[in-house]
């Protein structure tokens, strides 16, 4: 995990990145994203108060599609991160 010892290539990249992380948005949230909101709300929410509610496997899904969206761009700036910081660096 050479990532680590580059913190601001680290952070070069996930700037950089900021197109592929709006493609990847676009994948789970459509084109509009129309549904972000309804995910960081339920990200917000804990889980039992949405048992009470009614909307357990509504808040299950959406915060679930929203924490492999975030492991999916922390990886990915992360693996570009150590691809360069092994072959270039």
């Amino acid at each position: 995990m050479e990532f680590f010892a580059h913190p601001k290539i680290l952070l070069l990249v996930g700037i950089l990145s900021i197109p592929v992380y709006l493609s990847l948005g676009k994948l789970f949230w459509g084109e509009r994203f129309e549904t972000l909101g309804e995910a960081i709300k339920f990200f917000l929410i804990p889980d039992l108060y949405s048992l009470f509610k009614g909307r357990f496997w509504d808040d299950w899904y959406a915060t679930a599609k929203f924490n492999f969206f975030l492991f999916l761009c922390f990886g990915w700036a992360a693996a570009i991160t150590e691809l360069l910081a092994r072959h270039v660096l």
